[in-house]
């Protein structure tokens, strides 16, 4: 299915990131991973078939725009998936001390991904921005997350309008609570009675990298069991506190 396709995922040493890199080697796809932080799993991935691992740190605007260079350098790339991120929980009222911080992983981090690496993108290829529910029903204590993911979203509807006459699509996966970062408590919140898993986010990416999804741009597909649609319960759980 993806022969001779080469896919860029970034974010790939943990989590959703390992499993869409994984899935998509599985598939036949050269993935080119990256990582920030867990060399030690980078080096794993290389073991289990992602066929190269780069540090990219979208904190550093200098280093990050030097090392997509580089990638761009060895094009073609028909796919990439913008999944690195990070999260801070703090007070709502503290957000501010971690805002430009987020912003620069969550949102800047995918914008100057897309610029530097869609020049090299023939038409028929296909980027996917890993977003989150939280970006549509908000948040308790993560509000530059939830902001960034928000404004995540849009940015796809956005380079899906400029990047679209030049063949190449743009969706946003948004998913809820997956594997390790998903409270036990909260399968009992989605309609399907799971958490989700990073298998579950990886198979609808490969989807939307395939020519079956070739009409498919400028959306968002939300993967989260139902769980936003369960979000009343979500918030009475929250206010009932852990364990509850």
């Amino acid at each position: 299915m993806f022969a001779d396709k080469r896919i860029l995922v970034t974010g790939a040493s943990k989590d959703i990131g390992r499993g869409i890199a994984l899935d998509l080697a599985r598939r036949g796809a050269s993935v080119v991973g990256t990582y920030h932080t867990g060399a030690d799993d980078a080096e794993e991935l290389r073991a289990l078939g992602v066929g190269e691992m780069v540090h990219l740190n979208h904190l550093d605007r200098e280093e990050s725009a030097a090392t997509l260079g580089r990638l761009a350098a060895t094009g073609p790339f028909h796919g990439l998936v913008n999944n690195a991120g990070v999260i801070e929980f703090t007070p709502w009222a503290s957000s501010l001390d971690s805002w430009d911080s987020v912003l620069d992983v969550n949102l800047r981090g995918p914008l100057a991904t897309a610029i530097a690496l869609s020049p090299t993108m023939p038409p028929g290829s296909s980027i996917i921005n890993i977003s989150s529910t939280a970006g549509s029903v908000g948040s308790f204590d993560s509000l530059a997350y939830a902001a960034s993911k928000a404004a995540l979203t849009n940015l796809t509807k956005s380079l899906a309008n400029v990047l679209g006459p030049s063949g190449i699509r743009v969706n946003a996966v948004s998913p809820c609570h997956i594997d390790g970062d998903a409270p036990a408590e909260s399968a009992g919140l989605t309609p399907l009675g799971r958490n989700g898993f990073p298998d579950d986010i990886a198979s609808v990416v490969a989807f939307l990298l395939t020519d079956g999804a070739r009409f498919v741009t400028g959306t968002e597909i939300t993967v989260d069991g139902g769980y936003t649609a369960a979000d009343a319960l979500a918030k009475r759980a929250y206010e009932a506190g852990p364990g509850s």
